[in-house]
């Protein structure tokens, strides 16, 4: 009986500690990216949040209204017009293209000093990928 209960625990404590693939990935790129990657300080990961061409339109065209190129209440119809048109390019609106992610952590800089880092990764289908890394921080 105790050897069951022990194999028990063993199964769950290692499926616990299995990293999705987009935690491989984020990881494989902060070793290739910091400066020092032993002062890497995890302070918060996202989880992924799918990427379709209509959040796109969206993020442009929001971006479009606070540039002041359309009214804010023109969105609903703009994005009616995106999808019609992703529609007749024969695309999906709402086709999983992609995936983000965000994070924040903490890591030395080339001067030995430490930096919130704030940044979205852009992944494949697969998340297995990082196609784009796009900072918050401005320098």
């Amino acid at each position: 009986m105790k050897k069951i209960l022990f194999i028990l625990l063993v199964v769950v404590f290692a499926s616990c500690i299995r990293k999705e693939p987009y935690e491989v990935a984020i990881d494989r790129y902060l070793q290739e990216h910091l400066k020092d990657p032993d002062s890497y300080q995890n302070v918060e990961l996202g989880k992924p949040k799918k990427i379709t061409p209509m959040t796109i339109a969206l993020t442009e065209i929001l971006k479009r209204v606070a540039a002041g190129e359309f009214p804010y209440d023109s969105i609903g119809s703009k994005l009616e017009e995106a999808k019609a048109f992703f529609k007749s390019q024969g695309t999906s609106p709402y086709d999983t293209i992609g995936w983000e992610v965000r994070h924040k952590y903490r890591a030395k800089n080339s001067f030995g000093a430490m930096n919130l880092e704030e940044v979205t990764y852009i992944f494949d289908k697969s998340q297995k990928e990082i196609l784009r890394v796009e900072s918050k921080n401005e320098y």
